[in-house]
């Protein structure tokens, strides 16, 4: 190959890629941006794209939710926008241009990140007009994840007006979101908690819609929990000890009803009924642990006054200087639904035995009403365990049994000695014997 060629093959190599720079101090400040065309507030705007300009190079080598286009939120919204990266540039328009008078809220998202990895904390918001005005009004809100009772971060939030125009919005670290401009009028609000962040409402995901008119009244609460059209079935029923059960259903249940105890019954396979002295959901259970644990403070407190111990009150915790006090976190405003209730019979439950529970008028957060049933079986007895020797060291071997208690055979002191035979005195001719 000719050297020109080699020469030329290397040059665009080098260009076709992109990577950190060598040499120097490490970069470990994120990409900022310094200017973006158009102007903010703008009116009457005639560019075919908006541009958000960086003080460096910016990573596009992200796939899925790390590519570039997913930090880009285009509001109205026509579809996916068209995202175009020129290093320290990134050019962004609607997928089929912008409309005459309208205001679009382009939105960069936190995360966008250098060539050394550094991501943005912040993001950025454009709002300009391709009209003569720009409308005022906005909706404020909160998404929460209802089930677990706490805010939504980073949730997706729509707003759709009567003729299917839709505005975007992403919630921020703790939920809120403002979505706009907007004009007057009445719209579909809904919150997405999008885990895979594909900008869509998938089957499992949890989400909640209200609609809204501007401008509203007072700030949104979105209550996202999964959400379907089918009633709620038994899953399983787990013993918990001999006379306590949880019964978990496979879709989340209505907050709103109660479970009395002539809603539950468990037969054995006699068909001979089971007293139920109790049903309690998850927020009547914690109620009752609080209850309790409350109930043994005061108990130990009463018996340390009696003894004439009195309990010292704990020390007052001064607030630093400087710091301001850290608000208390939000939490949704109605209780949330739950999948499990908890059941207390009336007599304990035999080990190793099958039983069957069924409930009626179980009612799904889908406010579909149904019974349904489920067989179970207790847990074996727990074998005994050996008798331990308080004596023995932990994990050394069980001590050997000592042996029976018996007397010792009888040795006798010295060897018995023959008796003396003498010889007889001897007679006539005779030769005595010898000895």
């Amino acid at each position: 190959m000719r050297p020109s060629l080699i020469v030329a093959a290397w040059l665009l190599a080098a260009c076709a890629s992109v990577s950190p720079p060598a040499g120097g101090p490490e970069d470990k400040l994120p990409p900022r941006v310094v200017r973006v065309t158009p102007d903010t507030n703008g009116v009457n705007v005639r560019d075919k794209v908006a541009t958000f300009f960086f003080d460096e190079i910016i990573n596009d080598r992200g796939t899925g939710a790390s590519d570039v286009s997913a930090f880009f939120l285009v509001s109205p919204s026509d579809g996916e926008p068209h995202v175009s990266w020129h290093r320290s540039r990134i050019d962004v328009r609607p997928r089929h241009g912008f409309r005459p008078n309208t205001a679009y809220t382009i939105t960069l998202l936190p995360g966008l990140s250098d060539l050394r990895s550094n991501s943005m904390k912040g993001g950025a918001t454009l709002v300009f007009s391709t009209g003569a005005t720009i409308p005022t009004l906005r909706i404020v809100g909160t998404v929460f994840d209802w089930a677990a009772e706490h805010t939504a971060p980073r949730a997706l939030v729509e707003a759709l007006t009567s003729d299917s125009i839709k505005y975007l919005a992403q919630a921020d670290s703790v939920g809120k979101f403002v979505i706009g401009p907007l004009g007057p009028g009445t719209y579909l609000v809904r919150g997405i908690i999008d885990q895979n962040s594909n900008r869509a409402l998938d089957r499992t995901e949890a989400w909640d819609s209200v609609r809204v008119t501007t401008p509203q009244a007072a700030p949104v609460e979105l209550l996202a929990a999964p959400r379907d059209t089918l009633p709620a079935r038994l899953l399983s029923v787990a013993p918990i000890d001999s006379v306590t059960l949880r019964l978990t259903f496979d879709r989340l249940l209505d907050p709103t009803q109660t479970i009395p105890a002539a809603n539950v019954r468990v037969v054995g396979a006699d068909s001979t009924p089971i007293p139920i002295a109790a049903t309690r959901t998850p927020r009547e259970e914690d109620a009752r642990a609080k209850a309790l644990q409350a109930a043994e403070v005061d108990s130990a407190r009463r018996a340390d006054s009696l003894a004439g111990k009195p309990r010292p009150a704990p020390p007052p915790v001064a607030p630093a200087i400087g710091v301001a006090a850290r608000p208390a976190p939000a939490v949704p405003s109605r209780p949330p639904p739950f999948a499990s209730v908890t059941v207390v019979v009336g007599r304990p439950l035999a080990p190793n035995t099958s039983y069957r529970a069924s409930v009626t008028a179980i009612r799904a957060l889908s406010g579909r009403v149904t019974d349904s049933e489920r067989q179970f079986t207790t847990p074996r007895p727990a074998p005994p365990r050996p008798p331990t020797d308080s004596t023995t060291a932990p994990g050394a071997p069980p001590a050997q049994a000592p042996a029976p208690n018996r007397a010792p055979p009888t040795v006798p002191s010295a060897v018995p000695q023959l008796p003396t035979v003498r010889p007889a005195a001897p007679t006539g001719g005779t030769r005595p014997a010898r000895p």
